[in-house]
């Protein structure tokens, strides 16, 4: 019963399996294999959850079995537990040192943690036992490439692709590995293949929306700066916005100091919101765009579709209110009707952040916070237009909210 169950896994028939496994352990609940293809059905079908609790059960009743503890680190990496996963994949080392398989997995935990010379160590390690595996291969490419070891990254990628061409994960490794050195026409090709040959493949399906959106000049130089960023680690990441603010913030200064260069004041403040604006929303801007490419439309979900439409018309109507504010001087509505403008140019952020249809049920904090910013931000709108003399303390309430959103990374 139970190698049914793993040809039905092979299968991707997850249910059948899943069937077949709980009636041998309602037999045997002491079944520690059971319990291990019990985790991979799980893990399959993205119970990461449930698929721990199996593995744990199972490497109670054999805990000498190494595999059990690949499985519990793999699932452990789906969660971005790296601390866990590395801990179970050094187990798994200790009690079986010559599965390669297991350095492939670890080397991508520490290449996800920018350790990126270890990756390349375990990597190379994998690859001493087992010279074709895959796994340690597409490892050893993806170290590589971070490591600005370029030549020696697409040689290992040819390696890789020699030994099995038909592997949806190896071209979509490479796909990401040329996206990320800019090659985008080339990654658009890798990741194609890879959904060819699993049309589900999510990784791939991800690189593909990616690669087509960098046919937008700006979005390919954002999407290099994030590359850039990234590999520089989280503290990096959150200082880099603080740097570029204090700095313009400085500059600005100094220029209106000086009244002869108040002029480049304007303009240095104009530049910083300018990158500032486009790095909120060149993802939903993008993805607009793509909803007008004959194959970029298809590979976009329902949500995407929905942030990239509601995004780009906050932009539209929040940029056509700042213009026509001048309009509004001697009205009730003089000065507040650029602020407004400034809410629903704002408001970009969030709806291109959220998940389509809205929902606050069984949703995490962030998703929350944002829905609840949003309906801040039409609130103080809707004031503006009925009574625009009461509209300033709603709009003091929302920049705060907004910036708490902005700088508290609740808006990554």
């Amino acid at each position: 019963m139970l190698d049914r169950a793993n040809l039905l896994l092979q299968q991707k028939r997850y249910k059948d399996a899943e069937t077949h496994i709980r009636q041998v352990l309602e037999q045997d609940p002491e079944n520690d294999y059971a319990l291990s293809l019990l985790a991979r059905c799980y893990f399959d079908s993205k119970q990461y959850d449930k698929g721990i609790e199996a593995i744990q059960q199972g490497i109670a009743i054999g805990p000498n079995e190494s595999f059990y503890f690949y499985l519990l680190a793999f699932g452990y990496y789906q969660k971005n537990n790296a601390a866990a996963s590395i801990q179970n994949l050094t187990k798994a080392i200790e009690l079986n040192p010559y599965i390669a398989e297991y350095f492939g997995l670890l080397a991508f935990v520490l290449i996800e943690q920018r350790r990126f010379e270890e990756g390349l160590q375990k990597a190379n390690e994998g690859l001493a036992l087992e010279a074709d595996n895959l796994t340690c291969l597409n490892a050893r490419s993806t170290a590589l490439n971070k490591l600005k070891r370029t030549d020696d990254a697409i040689d290992t990628m040819n390696t890789a692709l020699s030994h099995d061409p038909d592997n949806e994960v190896t071209h979509s490794t490479i796909g990401w590995n040329l996206l990320e050195r800019g090659r985008h026409k080339d990654a658009q090709k890798h990741f194609m293949e890879a959904l060819r040959i699993n049309p589900n493949f999510s990784s791939a399906r991800s690189g593909l929306k990616e690669s087509l959106k960098s046919k937008l000049v700006l979005y390919r130089w954002l999407l290099q700066y994030s590359f850039w960023v990234h590999n520089k680690g989280r503290n990096f990441q959150v200082a880099v916005p603080i740097i570029l603010y204090i700095t313009f913030r400085v500059l600005i200064s100094i220029s209106e100091a000086n009244k002869g260069t108040e002029s480049i004041a304007w303009i240095l403040g104009g530049i910083y919101i300018f990158i500032v604006v486009t790095s909120w929303t060149i993802g939903s801007i993008a993805n607009f765009v793509l909803l007008f490419h004959p194959l970029g439309k298809h590979s976009l979900s329902n949500t995407e579709k929905w942030s990239a439409i509601n995004s780009v018309s906050a932009l539209v109507i929040g940029i056509a209110v700042m213009l026509l504010s001048g309009f509004a001087s001697g009205t009730d509505y003089e000065g507040g009707a650029f602020l407004a403008g400034i809410i629903c140019l704002s408001l970009a952020l969030p709806l291109g952040q959220i998940e389509y249809p809205v929902q606050i049920k069984n949703q995490k904090w962030k998703a929350v916070y944002a829905v609840a910013l949003i309906a801040v931000g039409l609130l103080a709108i809707l004031i503006f237009a009925i009574s625009p003399l009461n509209f300033m303390p709603l709009f003091v309430v929302y920049g705060i909210a907004f910036m708490i959103y902005n700088w508290a990374g609740l808006a990554s």
